[in-house]
């Protein structure tokens, strides 16, 4: 009778992890390029990266961000849910579906109404000058240095970086 209660649990505990398994949304990332963080924000731990056409596990979503894992690339962690896609990306060279959406960042800059198109229309005013945004454009700060820089001010627990 113990062996049937031991065998009907481990059956239980397989047939609801196979449930959360078939729970979790598998989709696509759709951006360039994308940071997988430790926290539900900009100001989490980068642990890793995601390129477009990456398939993640998406466990839940909360407050715009996405708790995913790629097992491809043995990374979980969380991204901003406006880098996902439900659809299947194709790579194939000559494709339609292996054109590249937006960046992170288009899609940052997009949210607060700035976007490519409105870039260009700026540009053409002579009194707008973008020699020091194109500069700033360039700047690229290690994770590292982002770390160090909530550390030292004391800004990584308001963050959640650790």
């Amino acid at each position: 009778m113990k062996k049937v209660r031991i065998l009907c649990l481990a059956l239980l505990v397989a047939t609801a992890a196979t449930a959360a398994a078939a729970q979790a949304q598998q989709m696509s990332v759709n951006v360039k390029e994308t940071q997988l963080r430790s926290t539900p924000s900009y100001l989490g731990k980068v642990l890793g990266t995601l390129a477009y056409g990456d398939r993640v596990q998406v466990a839940s979503v909360q407050n715009g961000w996405a708790n995913v894992s790629a097992p491809d690339k043995g990374l979980t962690g969380y991204i901003n849910e406006s880098a996902l896609t439900a659809k299947k990306v194709v790579l194939n060279s000559g494709s339609g579906d292996a054109q590249q959406q937006a960046s992170s960042g288009e899609v940052a800059l997009a949210g607060k109404g700035f976007n490519e198109q409105i870039e260009s229309e700026n540009r053409k005013d002579a009194s707008y000058d973008y020699a020091d945004v194109d500069r700033m454009e360039k700047i690229v700060v290690a994770p590292e240095a982002v770390d160090a820089f909530l550390k030292d001010g004391k800004l990584a627990a308001a963050g959640g970086s650790k």
